[in-house]
């Protein structure tokens, strides 16, 4: 069973500068259909760019990307990888003028050339996935940061991606409201959606994911599935990471 894995995008050392700075360097992984990938380290260690360069969002200054065994050009896939690999981010980015129906239905409509009855019947079904199907006719900003979250994530779906991509998707919510996101996120991960996660959620790292990354400085200093990283990291700075964010011997 596992030699049927295949992967779904591969990352060939990846370099990213702004300027003269050097946030990636030389990033080399691979992420498998239908796994979670957790992406774990400290403030400024690169990983948020990294994600967006998965997209595109950030182009890449050296390296290679491929994408389900093709190699990603950058001037010509751009709206191909888009389209395939959805993101989702910190900070929800909603239209504010469209209700929460309305932000589902955009793309499908605008993009993907969907008959509006059918993105709307779509729109619908996924808002009532994430819990908010009595939610639909409400505003952004009639919701809760939580809730506007979970829109965030049913739009992202409604494109259909072929994976999805989260950037610290809870840093920007009140903790009472992280549970409600997190479980989302789990029955998506449970559906078999390929996901590669930026987070500070130890905990959903630990349990939903089936490969972790331990980013610093610009590199990957570790990877490995939860038990290894967790429980028996093997480089002194993942283990030091660690033992602060846990405030527990490994």
């Amino acid at each position: 069973m596992e030699n049927s894995k295949k992967v779904i995008y591969e990352i060939k050392h990846l370099r990213k500068s702004f300027g003269k700075v050097e946030v990636l360097k030389d990033i080399s992984m691979k992420i498998e259909n239908g796994e979670v990938c957790t992406i774990i380290g400290p403030s400024g260690s690169g990983k948020s760019t990294f994600l967006r360069c998965l997209n595109l969002l950030e182009k890449p200054t050296g390296g290679e990307l491929w994408f389900e065994g093709k190699r990603v050009n950058e001037k010509t896939d751009v709206k191909m990888l888009r389209r395939d690999v959805g993101m989702v981010f910190q900070s929800f980015n909603l239209f504010p003028m469209f209700t929460a129906v309305e932000n589902v239905m955009y793309a499908p409509i605008h993009i993907k050339k969907i008959p509006r009855s059918q993105a709307r019947e779509e729109a619908m079904e996924l808002l009532d996935r994430v819990g908010l199907a009595e939610r639909a006719d409400y505003y952004p900003g009639e919701l809760s940061g939580g809730q506007q979250q979970r829109v965030a994530i049913a739009r992202a779906l409604a494109m259909k991606p072929k994976m999805l991509l989260f950037d610290e998707p809870t840093s920007a919510l009140d903790p009472e409201l992280v549970g409600d996101v997190l479980t989302v996120m789990k029955e998506v991960a449970l559906a078999g959606m390929t996901m590669a996660v930026v987070t500070h959620e130890m905990q959903f790292a630990r349990s939903v994911s089936n490969h972790v990354v331990f980013m610093d400085k610009g590199y990957i200093v570790e990877e490995g599935n939860p038990e290894d990283i967790f429980t028996h990291p093997k480089e002194e700075r993942t283990q030091t990471f660690l033992k602060r964010l846990l405030h527990a011997d490994i």
